[in-house]
């Protein structure tokens, strides 16, 4: 029953349909007024077809006016609910087409007011979101260049090897944008620039040789200028050239300078059409330039420093540079005053065996206590040096072989009486050292030669059971 009276009603159906509702209402109200009021005002002298006709026009002329006064109301309106309809979907591109200036037409005015608003807001949110969408990536991308940079920076100052840094420097360049290269050439002999890394260039450069002062890379090299090569700048001679050579059509080159020298060339591109290099690039090339060159400086001045240096880091004794470069000079002596001039050299008997047992820690302390005990045990004029590892040296000016041998068998017992504990499974109970002796000029008048003496005697005494001197 509720179904039949939903079917009659006339709220939920069309304003459309309640129009046609409206006008058959419009019609039948006119054609009753007529039908009662024309016997009163009609002469009957009127014929029934005369009276029929003219009923009939006057309720037609009347509901056609009805008609289109309510058509005039309700298409506006139909209009308007089509648009908003339009508008909830998410269709902001039509309008509505005013034509009145009463309330239905401000109602369309204000609906296309607030329509136009919508869009443009729309389009303002779409703006912001690809713009938001750009900051995120420059974020995200100054987030990986600051820890790029931090990372260098820590391998710089935990003293990593060069080749490393450098390495490491030109990937993070290589990957600041896609379809990018970088490269890095150094100075090398004879003032020569030499590819030292290519990062995704082809392999004709790899090979690349350029003379310092030639061509572009030479001149920004001894010059100490940075170049951009883009769609912005006047290409000159030089400039097409390196282009031509590289295979590629844009380029920030910036040479490393250090100490007012310049020690190469890192250079970061692409081969984009119509490219334009941005400030940032330009700068943060510039950044991985200025770390390159502290690399470098920092490695030149610790291999200075090692150079330099002439104590051993563990025993505190001369290292063997100092005990090379000394024994030369002592022999240069020695052959001018027709002197004699020995060198021992001694090795720890059976240490890695000690190593094992006892652990690196107590190896190095061993270490450590032999180059002092022997040190204790010679004068002033006499030099000892740790050669590296487990062995020892020892210069004797004024010495020849016999006085050295006797010298060398003092040591070998005061490390013996000094009384290492070798621990459990050590061949004896204490640690001891054998040795080697060599004389010049007996053995040699050059520092190469009474070593080569002196090693060669010593693996004579291992031979022969250890804690043995051979002269």
């Amino acid at each position: 029953m509720a179904g039949f009276l939903k079917k009659l009603s006339l709220v939920p159906a069309g304003l459309r349909y309640k129009l046609m509702v409206a006008f058959a209402l419009m019609s039948l109200i006119p054609l009753i007024i007529c039908v009662y009021l024309s016997p009163m005002y009609i002469p009957p002298e009127f014929s029934t077809v005369w009276y029929v006709s003219i009923v009939l026009a006057i309720t037609i002329i009347i509901a056609l006016l009805g008609l289109k006064i309510a058509r005039d109301i309700v298409s506006p309106i139909i209009d308007m609910a089509i648009k908003a309809k339009g508008i909830a979907n998410g269709d902001f591109s039509s309008s509505i087409d005013v034509r009145s200036e009463d309330e239905i037409g401000e109602l369309g005015n204000t609906l296309n007011l607030l329509t136009r608003r919508i869009r443009e807001n729309m389009d303002e949110l779409r703006s912001y979101g690809e713009r938001t969408k750009e900051i995120n990536v420059e974020i995200n991308k100054k987030v990986l260049i600051m820890s790029s940079l931090l990372q260098v920076g820590n391998l710089i100052s935990q003293g990593a090897p060069i080749d490393e840094i450098l390495e490491i420097v030109i990937g993070k360049i290589g990957q600041l944008a896609e379809d990018s290269f970088a490269f890095l050439m150094l100075v090398e002999e004879k003032e020569t620039l030499v590819m030292k890394i290519n990062n995704g260039l082809s392999g004709e450069q790899s090979s690349l040789r350029i003379k310092v002062g030639t061509g572009l890379l030479g001149k920004l090299v001894l010059e100490g200028k940075m170049a951009t090569l883009d769609r912005r700048s006047v290409k000159a001679p030089d400039a097409e050239e390196f282009l031509k050579l590289f295979k590629v059509k844009n380029c920030v080159l910036c040479p490393v300078v250090a100490h007012g020298r310049g020690f190469g060339i890192v250079g970061f591109g692409n081969s984009a059409a119509d490219y334009e290099f941005k400030e940032d690039d330009v700068e943060l090339i510039k950044l991985f330039g200025k770390q390159i060159a502290i690399a470098i400086e920092n490695d030149l001045l610790t291999n200075k420093a090692k150079e330099l240096a002439v104590k051993d880091e563990l025993t505190g004794l001369y290292n063997e540079k100092f005990i090379m470069n000394r024994l030369e000079e002592e022999i240069k002596r020695a052959v001018l005053y027709q002197r004699p001039c020995s060198f021992l050299v001694f090795n720890i008997d059976d240490l890695g065996l000690y190593r094992q047992i006892n652990g690196d820690l107590a190896a190095e302390e061993t270490i450590k206590k032999i180059g002092k005990t022997i040190e204790s045990n010679v004068t002033a004029v006499e030099r000892v040096a740790r050669l590296g590892g487990d062995s020892f040296a020892v210069i004797l000016p004024e010495k020849n072989k016999k006085q050295a041998n006797t010298i060398a068998e003092v040591l070998k017992q005061r490390v013996e009486v000094f009384g290492i504990a070798g621990g459990k499974g050590y061949p004896r109970n204490f640690v001891t050292v054998s040795g080697g002796v060599s004389e010049n000029p007996i053995d040699g008048v050059t520092a190469d030669d009474l070593v080569k003496k002196a090693t060669s005697a010593l693996s004579e005494a291992k031979s022969k059971g250890k804690n043995t001197i051979v002269s």
